[in-house]
């Protein structure tokens, strides 16, 4: 008797220890995360894959686990509490966020939020040949999956691949309420989603074996968002210099010229932050005419004397004057000898074929591509653009994260920046910047820089840019001058141009040209106080620089796919020229607005007619603003003795937090900033401020002048204060 008592112990305690449970004819396994759950003659996992979003597993052959991607953020270790739901034949886990069920005997599943509404009903999987099928009816409006599919923000599908200037992510928010982000067994082969017919019934399809597909409610295009970068990964931001303007062209003829350029921006008082270099700083020829074996003496890793005869010295030089080296990097490699090191150790993508392009997912060629790069970095250079690598979806993930690595050991703790054509998720780890491509310098290609922008910022890419003026061809001067008023209000502001046409240095352009790009320039470095802290918050919240109008008002269909006008954060409306001529109607929301630069109040909604001189933008304010406005510098990390404006525009109450700190370094994510929270109180008239933090740089601002209207009041910065205007 003993014995049997004994052995149905040792029965009861395996049990326990497997956590495997059967519910009328259901298998139910509970795992760390969630449970496995037997249906339909498969084995599905539903997990929590942090403290605000599910996921759904399928596996072919053996039980569903989270896939292995870069795509996620493996650092975030925040987790949820759940509780096993059991009410058959459904099944499920339930959080603080929601739940997310499967009914074992039809094997549809459905998401819940917290509340218990609905948000996607019997969802049903399948498996065709070397693919698994997830879909779902999906009514609503859908954002977040890129610009290669479509430019329009409301989205249908997206085919998850990178092209010049393009990338589709697999991923989207749902105004029926939750974000859907799917990942699939091979990175470079990404999970895709389509919704065709009727647009109701939406479809993902996972190449390979396995399936993931992480479900998070979220009311709002902000929860969707905050909800990708805690899956995926926070935006870091780069350095504060690569906020101002960086000045790109190919054909830097020589160091005579180069020095020249930087001589004339500063004596004309054209701010800049950085000069980017083309094919010229490290090459007297480009590649494009290179065949399988490359050429014999070809340099991939040296300066080209021509441009830069003594390269640490002139490198210095520039920054003496405030002014950054930014290098051209292709994916690829010239130089004969360095390709068959390449071909021989298995470096390159294709190696039985003529393509010389680099493998970085390969640790080993990630070491020796550091030990290439490693003196370039000495001689001063602070960051990359890092130009066609779309031959495979990860390219530039494993690119950055060989530069990334090279970095961190050769100039610790110094923030990365790179610009590159194209992203996929996960990306925004590195802080990290992505152009619209190699685009046509004509007014129709100005028009769509916003669009493609705004689907960056919709689809986890923080930091978006464009070459003001277009690569291919030249501009008129009025185009040039519009798109330099434009990307006054791009999270980067860079311009480029090719080779053999007229280069974007403001003074090539007319007296009155010049002024008007000036003019531009001094607005974008007068704002930077007001951008970079939009940039603390993206970090720290998710909420992307530049903004479609949509996130603000999600109700007004006005704005639902709304392209030519934004937000920066959320009470800076830019809405710049875009066509030729001077004209354009502006859509001011319901709210009220004020002009920029005269002040007018302007209540909406309301579509106003505007026409500008060339120097002149439409830019408004939103009621209940708070807005930093610094002095005119000439460079980022120039200091200036000026108060910091603070102006109040009133209506309603309002606050904002103003972050400072040392611009270069990482210590921001240990909280090493100094963080001044201003509010106004409409009904009193009272600007308020506290200042938490523990930097204490010479950067910060001291003083401050209030401007409310057309009164000013100033006062010394102190922990907290109050300024009262009556």
């Amino acid at each position: 008797m003993k014995i049997k008592k004994v052995q149905l112990i040792l029965m009861l305690m395996a049990v326990i220890q497997s956590a495997t449970v059967f519910f009328a004819n259901a298998q139910i396994t509970k795992i760390s995360h969630g449970i496995l759950v037997r249906a339909a003659g498969r084995q599905i996992g539903l997990t929590t894959a942090n403290d605000e979003a599910f996921c759904l597993s399928l596996n072919d052959s053996i039980a569903p686990s989270a896939i292995k991607s870069v795509f996620i953020d493996n650092s975030n270790k925040a987790t949820a509490q759940f509780t096993v739901i059991s009410t058959a034949p459904s099944y499920g886990i339930k959080t603080s966020y929601g739940k997310l069920m499967i009914n074992t005997g039809t094997g549809t599943w459905s998401l819940y939020d917290a509340a218990g509404r609905v948000l996607i009903r019997d969802g049903a999987y399948s498996s065709k040949g070397n693919t698994i099928q997830i879909n779902y009816s999906a009514k609503g409006m859908l954002y977040g999956s890129g610009n290669r599919s479509s430019k329009e923000l409301e989205k249908n599908q997206s085919a998850s691949t990178v092209w010049n200037g393009a990338a589709d992510i697999p991923y989207f928010w749902n105004s029926a309420g939750y974000s859907a982000f799917g990942v699939s067994a091979n990175d470079d082969n990404p999970a895709s989603w389509n919704r065709a017919k009727g647009k109701t019934d939406l479809i993902w399809k996972f190449a390979g074996k396995e399936a993931n597909l992480y479900l998070w409610p979220a009311k709002t295009l902000y929860d969707g968002a905050k909800g990708y970068v805690k899956l995926t990964g926070k935006p870091k931001l780069p350095p504060r210099w690569a906020f101002g303007y960086l000045q790109s062209q190919w054909g830097w003829a020589d160091s005579t010229y180069v020095a020249n350029v930087a001589t004339k921006f500063r004596t004309d008082k054209l701010p800049v932050d950085a000069f980017i270099f083309d094919f010229e700083w490290y090459t007297t020829t480009p590649d494009y005419s290179l065949g399988r074996d490359g050429k014999a003496g070809f340099t991939d890793f040296t300066f080209n004397p021509k441009v830069f005869p003594s390269p640490a010295k002139q490198v210095a030089d520039l920054k003496s004057q405030g002014i950054k080296f930014i290098g051209i990097r292709k994916p690829r490699l010239g130089n004969t000898s360095l390709l068959d090191t390449a071909r021989t150790n298995g470096w390159l993508i294709s190696p039985k074929t003529d393509n010389r392009d680099l493998n970085f997912s390969n640790a080993a060629l990630r070491k020796w591509y550091d030990e290439k790069n490693r003196p370039l970095i000495k001689a001063g250079v602070y960051a990359w653009w890092d130009d066609e690598g779309e031959s495979y979806y990860t390219c530039y993930y494993w690119w950055n994260t060989a530069q990334f690595d090279l970095l961190a050991s050769s100039r610790p703790n110094y923030r990365h920046f790179t610009l590159n054509r194209a992203f996929s998720p996960g990306t925004q780890r590195f802080g990290y910047c992505t152009w619209s491509g190699d685009i046509p310098s004509n007014w129709p290609s100005l028009a769509e820089v916003p669009m493609d922008l705004l689907n960056f910022s919709l689809a986890g890419m923080y930091y978006g840019s464009c070459d003001i003026g277009g690569f291919q061809g030249t501009p008129t001067k009025e185009m040039l001058v519009r798109w330099f008023q434009a990307g006054v209000f791009f999270p980067i502001m860079r311009s480029h141009s090719n080779i053999g046409t007229t280069a974007r240095f403001p003074y090539l352009w007319g007296t009155d040209g010049e002024a008007a790009m000036r003019k531009a320039l001094d607005l974008r470095y007068q704002l930077l106080p007001y951008i970079y802290s939009l940039g603390h918050e993206a970090y720290n919240t998710g909420a992307p620089i530049m903004r479609p109008l949509v996130m603000e008002f999600p109700v007004d269909t006005t704005v639902a796919n709304m392209r030519d006008e934004w937000l920066v954060g959320k009470g800076l409306l830019a809405a710049p020229i875009l066509n030729e001529g001077g004209k354009r109607n502006v859509y001011l929301p319901n709210d009220t607005w004020f002009n920029y630069y005269t002040g007018e109040v302007i209540r909406g909604p309301k579509t106003i007619a505007v026409d500008k001189a060339l120097d002149e933008i439409p830019v408004y304010v939103r009621a209940g603003t708070i807005l930093p406005v610094g002095p005119v510098i000439q460079y980022s990390e120039e200091t200036s003795a000026a108060p910091l404006e603070i102006r109040i525009y009133p209506g309603k109450n309002g606050s904002f937090k103003m972050f400072e700190d040392d611009g270069v370094s990482y210590n921001y994510t240990k909280g090493n900033t100094r963080t001044t929270t201003y509010n106004w109180n409409d009904a009193t008239k009272t600007l308020s401020w506290k200042i938490s933090g523990a930097y204490s740089g010479k950067n910060v601002y001291k003083t401050i002048k209030a401007v409310l209207g057309k009164t000013e009041k100033s006062a010394l910065l102190g922990k907290t204060g109050s300024l009262v205007f009556k």
